[in-house]
């Protein structure tokens, strides 16, 4: 069923295609969300039993061809995609359905039609209503700045499997190490995902970072720290790395 109003809910990726606009030929991203969750009165609502869905259409190219930034990076902050190869979205969709994302619904006009559309597309949990946008100096400053270190890291190599957005959930519990073992000096002692996000996230205070600010950055880290592994693959021992080390690694918000 279609929603009737607006508002901010929390919805899964259930189906996710790429197509054309009928103007121009443009590269869009196709996903229907399924709502689960409202935003009333500062309270998340569990609205599931409501049965909505709808179609976001997620435009990848400006109408000059060049790539539009701001969408591309909404998907790659909400669904965990690098940005090189839009046809993961799509072969990665059975993965990338148990993934909640937040989506924000707003009435548009076109040609005299007033509809309800998908306005914003953010990670799970955020506390923002939008997606900021880069004027122009900012593109310059970021790219003379920070260019050659995003096409380091980046390397070429394509996408890990899909990693969750949000704060993370907990992972099951592991077993309580042997009395006997004890942390050497060459490697950091064994830790809780927990201890290792309470410890990352004073590293990023606020108002400078937002809750969405410090997930892509938790996730990003994660991913230098541990290519290829996902956050429930991870041992006490890794978690003790990112404690240790995965503050050094955040950059300069």
């Amino acid at each position: 069923m279609m929603p009737n109003r607006e508002g901010l809910f929390h919805a899964h990726p259930v189906d996710i295609g790429l197509g054309e606009t009928s103007q121009n030929k443009l590269l869009q991203v196709v996903i229907n969300y399924r709502l689960f969750e409202e935003l009333v009165e500062g309270q998340w609502i569990d609205c599931s039993a409501e049965n909505l869905e709808i179609s976001g259409y997620h435009v990848l190219e400006k109408k000059d061809h060049t790539l539009n930034t701001t969408t591309i990076d909404a998907l790659k902050a909400s669904l965990g995609w690098d940005g090189a190869d839009p046809f993961w979205l799509q072969d990665n969709v059975q993965i990338l359905s148990q993934q909640p994302v937040q989506v924000k619904l707003a009435i548009e006009e076109y040609e005299g039609q007033r509809s309800l559309k998908v306005k914003f597309l953010n990670p799970y949990g955020s506390r923002g209503g939008g997606v900021p946008k880069a004027d122009d100096s900012m593109r310059r400053n970021v790219a003379n700045r920070l260019g050659p270190k995003f096409r380091a890291t980046a390397g070429g190599t394509p996408a890990p499997a899909p990693k969750p957005a949000g704060k993370p959930s907990p992972p099951k519990a592991a077993p309580p190490a042997p009395p006997a073992a004890v942390a050497t000096a060459e490697a950091p002692a064994p830790a809780t995902m927990e201890q290792a996000w309470e410890e990352f996230t004073k590293h990023c205070p606020p108002p400078k970072w937002d809750q969405a600010a410090i997930e892509k950055e938790w996730f990003s880290v994660l991913s230098q720290l541990f290519p290829g592994k996902q956050p429930d693959q991870l041992t006490p021992g890794d978690w003790g790395v990112m404690l240790a080390e995965g503050p050094d690694k955040i950059l300069p918000f």
